[in-house]
């Protein structure tokens, strides 16, 4: 149930001292009318919600079960309804997707991440999936969801609350036609309470207790039409009240709200809810599935009722038939005081007939009503099935079939659904885009929220919202182990002979949500004693423009799998298929990282062959150098000429080839050295590469290995 009490009062809107509403009489007479109209749609809906259930046998009556009774005809259901709706409430859980924030401006593409995890917190920490599923099965049965995106200081994700509402407690304007209720003028919801619990909700207020216990002051009922009853507002035996929260449109097209029972208004005002233009909203958002000409809703179950109600007739009708045999006769053919047809009835009959059989008395052939009804029981178990998922969708009878065929059909079965599915896809976005503007609003002090993300350090990472610089940059650094604090900056030593002691490092500058680094170190002069300026706040939510949407994609899993399939049969054909293309296809659990770490040893691979052929270019040289040494130390062995000059000459020359050999061996040394370093890291990087593939190639060979077969159960 959405709550009906406001944390705190909205503030009086600029220029207006005293809120101008529309007095008790006029809400009244709007719930009223909203009650009155739908009170048909109502019926069909709870009807829809027990064909749904069909607990007791709720598909039949109570007269129908007691004409049932006195035959002798079974009371026999196949909720065939329940099925269809379970079904499509999977195909919701499974096609669940995240909100995306993307940037209205290039230099906004900081804020758009920080509003994608903003909404991801506060979707995991209301559990709004559990409340987008149960409002998809109301979808489906009655037709109508709606939820309550509210403000309670302490309550859910730092105050914001989803609260989903009960589709007997929802009332609207009558003259709505559209799904989103967007023409509506008015949306609210009503309870009963208790009188002290309705008070504690409303404590030191006089107004309020005045109007809840004026609801019990001869049990307050509205005038109804004349072919409809007095509509309560209060017991007073069991001192229960009925509450009632509703937002209404104004001339200007502002929302503004409205406490109220029997006995008047208990409070009243501007919504305290903002959108992201910065006017007033409400934040009841609903959705309907089908909409009549006379502004009724309803779900798909409506459709459903009348080929599982065929159902319901047709096999009770052949199970009569078959277990009953119908006699007829002429007169005086029986003994009066024989129940002829409680003997018949009992396998163990025994008939005493005063004619003869098949001219005087005789038994009425029922195989052909039988075979008729059987025949118009199939007809109607296929229309029913053929009404949203049909066999393909639903995993059976395609078993020889290849994963396209096997997508054609789920597509074919989902395609009459897809205006519900449209319909339930745009309220999450409606549901997420009042999250944001919840945020913006009333997340104003400084926090940090926790996002999952396992290549985070400790599988987490901390986004900070509308923090100062300094928290901002504490929060990005890793924490400290064993600790899970944030580490300090690293403190480098003085300089020798400067004079100076240890000088803190200066820590790198936070994300500042798209707004310049000058301003943010700007804001930090100004916090060290610059007058008139403050450090602007990193990621300030109400400072943020970004466009909220919903990526929704189509269940790729079959097709992905027979792709994968093709791949590994061309693979063990010989075909070179490389390993991480493999990987890529295949649907194994973070095969990402796999892939990287192929990519990373393939890398390592490719820079040790390049080091491979440097060494073989080294050894050529050396082998160069090697002969021109050979061919310097024969020249020296030559005659040496008598000349002086040319002595100093070649002793000189003797020196420079002496020279040249020591460095040459010092060459040729170190690169043997390094040729032995590189064939050992070679080897290593080699033998790591192999264990990679193999172990690639062992976790698809078991991702797609078949389950193994149950063991029999021991003899004896």
């Amino acid at each position: 149930m959405a709550s009906l009490k406001l944390t705190t009062p909205p503030e009086p809107m600029e220029g207006k001292d005293k809120f101008d509403g529309k007095g008790i009489e006029t809400y009244k007479r709007w719930f009223r009318n909203a009650e009155e109209t739908h009170q048909k749609a109502r019926s069909l809906a709870h009807r829809d919600r027990d064909w749904y259930d069909n607990y007791d046998d709720g598909q039949w009556d109570e007269r129908e079960k007691q004409i049932l009774i006195r035959r002798g005809q079974p009371v026999v259901t196949m909720n065939r309804i329940k099925r269809k709706v379970n079904f499509l409430c999977g195909i919701e859980q499974k096609s669940r997707s995240d909100p995306k924030a993307y940037p209205r401006k290039p230099q906004n593409t900081d804020q758009a991440q920080v509003a994608t995890d903003v909404l991801d917190y506060i979707e995991n920490t209301v559990r709004f999936d559990n409340v987008a599923s149960a409002s998809f099965k109301s979808l489906c049965i009655e037709g109508i969801a709606a939820v309550d995106v509210c403000y309670e200081e302490g309550e859910g994700a730092a105050g914001i609350v989803a609260k989903e509402i009960d589709y007997d407690q929802f009332f609207y304007d009558p003259r709505s036609r559209r799904p989103d209720y967007s023409d509506a003028r008015y949306l609210g919801y009503h309870n009963w309470y208790d009188l002290d619990d309705a008070l504690a909700m409303f404590p030191d207020n006089e107004e309020a207790a005045a109007a809840l216990k004026g609801s019990l002051a001869g049990e307050t009922t509205d005038e109804g039409y004349d072919d409809k009853p007095r509509f309560r507002w209060g017991d007073a035996e069991r001192q229960r009240v009925r509450l009632a929260c509703m937002y209404w449109k104004d001339a200007k097209g502002e929302w503004n709200y409205v406490y109220f029972a029997g006995g008047g208004i208990i409070e009243e005002g501007p919504s305290k809810y903002l959108n992201d233009k910065g006017r007033t909203d409400c934040p009841i958002i609903a959705a309907s599935a089908y909409v009549t000409r006379e502004n009724e809703r309803y779900g798909t179950v409506r459709d459903m009722i009348s080929p599982q109600s065929e159902m319901n007739y047709r096999r009770s009708m052949a199970l009569f038939l078959m277990k009953n045999r119908r006699v007829w006769s002429a007169a005086g053919v029986f003994n009066p005081d024989q129940n002829i047809k409680e003997e018949i009835a009992r396998a163990d009959a025994h008939i005493i007939a005063n004619g003869q059989f098949g001219t005087e008395w005789g038994f009425i052939e029922s195989q052909s009503e039988v075979a008729q009804n059987f025949e118009l029981l199939q007809d109607a178990k296929g229309e029913i099935d053929v009404q949203g998922p049909n066999a393909g969708l639903q995993g059976r009878g395609v078993e020889q079939q290849s994963g396209r065929a096997i997508q054609a059909q789920q597509n074919a079965g989902l395609a009459e659904e897809n205006t519900l599915f449209d319909t339930h896809n745009d309220w999450k976005l409606r549901v997420y885009r009042a999250f944001w503007a919840r945020a913006k609003q009333f997340w104003t002090e400084e926090m940090f929220i926790r996002i999952s993300d396992e290549d985070a350090p400790g599988g987490a990472r901390f986004t900070p919202v509308n923090a100062s610089p300094q928290s901002a940059m504490m929060a990005q650094q890793p924490p400290q182990p064993m600790q899970g604090q944030p580490q300090q900056p690293p403190q480098p030593m003085g300089v020798p002979g400067m004079g100076m002691g240890p000088q803190p490092a200066m820590p790198p500058m936070p994300q500042m949500g798209g707004m310049p680094d000058m301003m943010a170190m700007m804001g930090g002069m100004g916090q060290m004693g610059m007058p008139g300026m403050e450090p602007p706040k990193v990621n300030a939510l109400a400072e943020m423009d970004v466009d909220i949407v919903i990526e929704a994609a189509p269940d790729m899993l079959t097709l992905q799998h027979e792709q994968f399939e093709q791949l590994a049969d061309m693979a063990g054909k010989g075909v070179p298929i490389p390993p991480d293309v493999l990987l890529e296809a295949s649907q194994i659990k973070n095969k990402k990282k796999l892939i990287e770490r192929m990519k990373q040893e393939m890398d390592a691979s490719a820079k040790l062959q390049q080091a491979g052929q440097q060494i073989e270019q080294m050894q050529k040289q050396i082998e160069t150098m090697g002969k021109q040494l050979a061919d310097a130390q024969m020249q020296a062995m030559m005659p040496k000429p008598t000349d002086p000059v040319a002595m100093m000459k070649a002793q000189n020359d003797q020196a420079k080839l002496q020279l040249e050999a020591r460095k040459a061996d010092r060459d040729d040394a170190l690169a043997q050295a390094t040729i032995q370093n590189t064939n050992a890291g070679l080897a290593l990087i080699d033998a790591q590469v192999t264990k990679t593939q193999a172990d690639a190639y062992k976790a698809v060979e078991d991702a797609n290995r078949p389950p193994p077969a149950p063991k029999a159960p021991p003899k004896g």
